[in-house]
């Protein structure tokens, strides 16, 4: 499966790269419809991904932008020390398990914490952060001891009864719809393989530079006089400062924070005093209670991936609406989003987008907010558009591809697939070329393009189905058609095509689990937890399975350092 991804990187690498070698670009960059369509899988899978947890966890370096709003009534949570809201910009999760890692009394971890805001985690006090170096989610699903999940042990000067009582989790619920910046992928992952580049390099200006274990070292901040290297601190990779100012953003356009991902869903809620009604506050377990809750330590760890697993393909009840026609993503503008580093060419990366294109890009979302911020009905639900075309075809492909022998089952699926579309009344000159055209457009008769943002996300959909679709009569050709070929080179070929396509699509489904057992999740990395092996082949675990990979994530995290085992296992 490695050497799977690498060719699958390598085949898209090309649109990544689109403006490796266009020297004329100029800060007037536009949107272009040719450059979304060089994108389509790109562009079709951030669709297709955005509010799913599955789907934004494989392709994590989200290169797109979208409104979003949260209805009235919807329930979020928040875990910090003490029985107050935040009286500053903090975070807000969709699952109770998620706050309750946050739900921690007394002193706060070495080293500073997550969040933003005075009290919150990373500030005096404040709670640990989630997948800190020194503890938290390491290794989430697979660690079957109690002590990877709890804090610390307190040294005897500091175990004081202030110190030993837990933390408070708070529940609240949204009085008004609530509109947010959703930024896709894993925005919530604190990484150095470009997680935070569209909130980083884009929104806020800054470059920054870190060693291996999420320490920074400096930032660019173009921003600042000169554009001087300047020295940033709050929180891991700079978290505190990246929240207020992204909240700072979120003021100017009228928004309540931005929506992010890393395990589970956030929100980083830029006054809780605005369109939040608080509806309990509960004081948790004091510190090496036995009294554990679903998100802390033991048994929870697999649970709580159970529950993210309930948000793989859905944010779940409505909770959340994106409003696709504000779609505003690097992939539409011919800039270069091309991966430093050659061993991962699939990740897309903004390290290698000038100031000026930034500039231009952030320019065009301006206006975008601007223009829709008043229009909260999306015009074209696109992602219904893309799960019905990956709903049909996705599990057939990988089938034909993994589970046939011989050239007349593919024949049998091909042909269940494909000759719906062709007319047999003998009206079309070039049968085929017009069932290509017709399978092409199938799921796209019932849209109707409103706004920019939708023509390009038509145009990148019709050309992964304009791939698809091709592909498919292709191999219809092979297994049906008149050939010298034996049925063994009709099938090894026919796989080859079908391969080729898969690497192209890149659809999140073709990795999927299948089914596991009642007492199983699929597991895939969700920072800061996870493995390499678990990345190229996800895989159904429970709580006594081991983990002694790699952890995907490199070195900031709950990884051993630079290239360090991504968990413990279970005590044998």
């Amino acid at each position: 499966m490695v050497a799977s991804r690498v060719l699958g990187a390598t085949l898209i690498a090309s649109g990544l790269s689109y403006a490796a070698t266009d020297s004329s670009i100029t800060s007037g960059i536009k949107p272009s419809l040719d450059v979304a369509k060089s994108r389509g899988p790109q562009i079709f899978n951030a669709v297709h991904d955005s509010m799913r947890q599955w789907g934004a966890s494989l392709h994590h370096n989200g290169m797109s932008f979208f409104l979003a709003t949260v209805p009235e009534g919807v329930v979020l949570h928040h875990g910090n020390n003490n029985e107050k809201s935040p009286e500053d910009p903090d975070w807000l999760a969709y699952e109770i398990e998620h706050a309750e890692h946050f739900a921690r009394g007394g002193r706060g971890p070495p080293g500073g914490g997550k969040g933003p805001g005075r009290g919150g985690p990373g500030g005096p006090g404040g709670p640990p952060a989630l997948g800190s170096m020194e503890y938290g989610m390491d290794q989430l699903p697979l660690v079957n001891d109690h002590a990877s999940m709890d804090p610390d042990p307190l040294s005897p000067d500091e175990n004081t009864t202030e110190e030993q009582k837990g933390g408070w989790l708070h529940t609240y619920r949204t009085t008004r719809p609530l509109r947010y910046l959703y930024v896709d992928g894993m925005g919530g992952g604190k990484t150095t393989m470009g997680t935070l580049d569209s909130q980083d390099y884009l929104l806020r200006g800054t470059k920054a530079v870190f060693d291996f274990d999420g320490r920074e070292e400096k930032v660019h901040d173009k921003r600042a006089s000169g554009g001087a290297h300047q020295k940033r601190t709050g929180g891991p990779m700079d978290e505190q400062a990246r929240a207020v100012e992204l909240c700072a953003l979120c003021k100017d356009w009228n928004l309540s924070g931005v929506i992010r991902m890393e395990a589970g869903f956030e929100i980083i809620q830029c006054d809780f005093s605005d369109g939040l009604e608080e509806v309990q506050a509960l004081q948790r377990p004091s510190t090496g209670s036995d009294q554990q809750g679903p998100g802390r330590g033991g048994s929870g760890n697999i649970e709580f991936i159970r529950g993210l697993s309930e948000r793989y393909y859905d944010i779940g009840s409505s909770r959340t609406f994106i409003d696709y026609s504000s779609m505003v993503s690097a992939y539409f503008f011919p800039v270069n989003l091309t991966n430093p580093d050659p061993k991962r060419p699939d990740l897309p990366r903004l390290s290698s987008t000038t100031d000026s294109e930034l500039a231009a890009i952030q320019k065009y979302l301006n206006h975008t907010i601007s223009d829709r911020i008043d229009n909260p009905i999306r015009a074209v639900d696109w992602q219904d558009v893309t799960d019905l075309i990956v709903g049909r075809y996705a599990d057939r492909i990988r089938f034909m591809v993994e589970k046939t022998s011989t050239a007349d089952q593919i024949a049998s699926e091909i042909s269940f697939l494909m000759t719906v579309y062709l007319d047999y009344s003998g009206k079309d000159s070039d049968q085929v070329s017009a069932a290509i055209e017709r399978c092409t457009t199938f799921y796209l008769h019932g849209v109707k393009p409103v706004t920019e943002a939708d023509h390009l996300i038509h145009a990148a959909i019709r050309a992964t189905t304009s791939d698809l679709c091709t592909s498919l009569y292709q191999v219809r050709e092979l297994v049906t058609g008149d050939s010298d070929l034996d049925d063994s080179e009709r099938h090894s070929q026919s796989v080859s095509v079908l391969s080729s396509l898969m690497e192209r699509l890149q659809w999140a489904r073709f990795k999927s689990c299948g089914g596991c057992a009642v007492d199983e999740v699929c597991l895939i990395p969700m920072w800061p937890s996870g493995t390499k092996q678990d990345y190229d082949s996800p895989r159904c675990v429970n709580s006594t399975s081991r983990d002694d990979g790699e952890n995907y994530w490199g070195g900031f995290g709950p990884g051993r350092g630079r290239g360090g085992r991504g968990g413990r296992g279970p005590p044998n």
